[in-house]
């Protein structure tokens, strides 16, 4: 699976409200582009995650997107996959309006990453119904 897909519907939905853990490879790559890490993330439980201001990603820049794309975090790569806590799989996000045209073997493909993703995090193994993230609920903001 290639870092992003050609089908997206570049309406933002993704950068809403994100509850994207980081790795420590995703803070440094974003600390090389010239920001602090307290600048676009916070800590919480000893996890950092993407920072949202007035509800939307640190980076999201209204009318341009993603202002660090070609740097984004792993798990943002791999989206409109995310992660189900309760079914303890990766399914397409039910936010994102191009969900349903998400093939079954990207499922497959992205969920070595997203696992990555929340060992690297500090996430560790989750079990069904534990909260994770890559599910939509608790916000992440100043």
């Amino acid at each position: 699976m290639a870092r992003g897909w050609a089908f997206c519907a570049a309406c933002g939905l993704c950068c809403r409200d994100t509850e994207m853990p980081l790795t420590p490879r995703d803070v440094e790559r974003i600390e090389a582009l010239g920001y602090g890490r307290e600048e676009f993330s916070v800590e919480r439980g000893g996890v950092r995650y993407l920072r949202n201001v007035d509800g939307r990603c640190f980076f999201y820049e209204e009318g341009r997107g993603c202002r660090i794309y070609p740097y984004r975090p792993l798990g943002c790569s791999v989206y409109p996959v995310v992660f189900d806590a309760e079914e303890g799989r990766p399914v397409a996000d039910p936010y994102c309006p191009m969900a349903p045209l998400v093939p079954e073997r990207w499922l497959r493909e992205a969920e070595p990453v997203l696992r990555l993703v929340l060992r690297q995090a500090g996430l560790g193994k989750r079990d069904k119904g534990e909260a994770a993230p890559y599910t939509r609920g608790e916000t992440v903001e100043d």
